[in-house]
């Protein structure tokens, strides 16, 4: 064989593996990038999280709302109190949502870290937000809050134990790193 295609062959060769490996690198890194992405969004609006006035508003949402306040007038008859609470519960949820409608931030994630609240204030809030698009002139398929009504929906189909096996998974990781023992 001929020395300059045997060159050739070599340098194609070389070539070949310099695209693939970029091609590898680059697909690495956008997925980094994603992952960061979500990871600044996600400590961001968990600040909000970390506010004991939240945790109130939360724990009023959740366990008193419907004691005290009948659902037939919406979320307009609320009072000033329930309200605010209402309303920055229920659109804190909302804001995650639909972050994670726009591939802002990966829903899997977020139902993971959050789907017991989630749940919890879905059902506090369903008969609310229910009769509020009745007053809105909504059909049954209303838009009024639909992405975190969407986002409860996905949050109780995953079953309990998905963050234990999430939490083994990344043991598994980083025992196969050489991270954790």
């Amino acid at each position: 064989m001929d020395s300059s295609v045997v060159f050739n062959i070599v340098t194609t060769a070389i070539a070949v593996v310099a695209v693939v490996t970029s091609i590898v690198f680059s697909a690495r890194q956008a997925r980094t990038a994603k992952h960061a992405n979500h990871i600044s969004v996600l400590v961001d609006l968990l600040r909000e999280f970390r506010s004991a006035e939240f945790h109130e508003q939360h724990d009023y949402v959740c366990t008193r709302l419907r004691a005290e306040h009948d659902p037939q007038d919406g979320v307009r008859g609320l009072p000033a109190e329930a309200k605010a609470a209402f309303c920055s519960v229920v659109y804190y949820y909302q804001s995650f949502a639909n972050l994670a409608v726009f591939g802002l931030l990966d829903q899997t994630l977020l139902v993971t870290v959050l789907r017991t609240r989630i749940v919890s204030v879905w059902k506090a809030v369903r008969p609310f937000v229910e009769r509020e698009r009745e007053l809105r002139g909504e059909d049954s398929g209303g838009t009024y809050l639909s992405s975190f009504e969407e986002l409860a929906r996905l949050a109780a189909d995953l079953p309990p134990e998905h963050v234990r096996d999430q939490m083994a998974e990344a043991r598994r990781r980083l025992s196969r790193r050489g991270l954790m023992r």
